[in-house]
């Protein structure tokens, strides 16, 4: 199983499947017994790995993450986040949030990590869920 993120906006990443270790979305709405609720989260977690330059000059882009995730001006605070799963050349699940904030932004440097862990939660913005895209089940390119 492979992983791929990214993020489009004033502070770019590609991270590949070195760089992802896990993605989860999860979509929550208010605990109700009357019917569906309209205040609806629609969340996603990756995690993965903060890589030092490897022999082919290719720099990790998790930086851009911290970067945004640290991003204060609403105009620069949204970007376009792609989450990808895919698995023996089949995407399993591609996951398009247009619109994406950070809510929370973690790094962990240690002996026993490696090099470091990132974690990144976001979420896409509430009055534009109709926006994301869900796909899979295809052959992937």
């Amino acid at each position: 199983m492979a992983y791929k993120f990214k993020a489009e906006g004033i502070h770019s990443a590609n991270l590949p499947q070195e760089n992802v270790k896990s993605i989860k979305a999860h979509t929550e709405t208010p605990r109700t017994n009357d019917g569906r609720g309209t205040d609806t989260a629609v969340t996603m977690l990756v995690t993965g790995a903060i890589r030092s330059v490897d022999e082919n000059a290719i720099a990790d882009e998790t930086i851009n993450l911290a970067k945004w995730a640290t991003e204060y001006d609403e105009a620069k605070a949204y970007s376009k986040a792609t989450a990808t799963a895919e698995a023996s050349g089949q995407v399993l699940r591609n996951d398009i949030y247009p619109n994406a904030f950070v809510v929370s932004y973690s790094e962990k440097f240690d002996i026993g990590a490696g090099v470091g862990t990132y974690e990144l939660k976001l979420r896409q913005k509430k009055d534009l869920l109709e926006g994301i895209e869900n796909t899979g089940g295809y052959l992937g390119a």
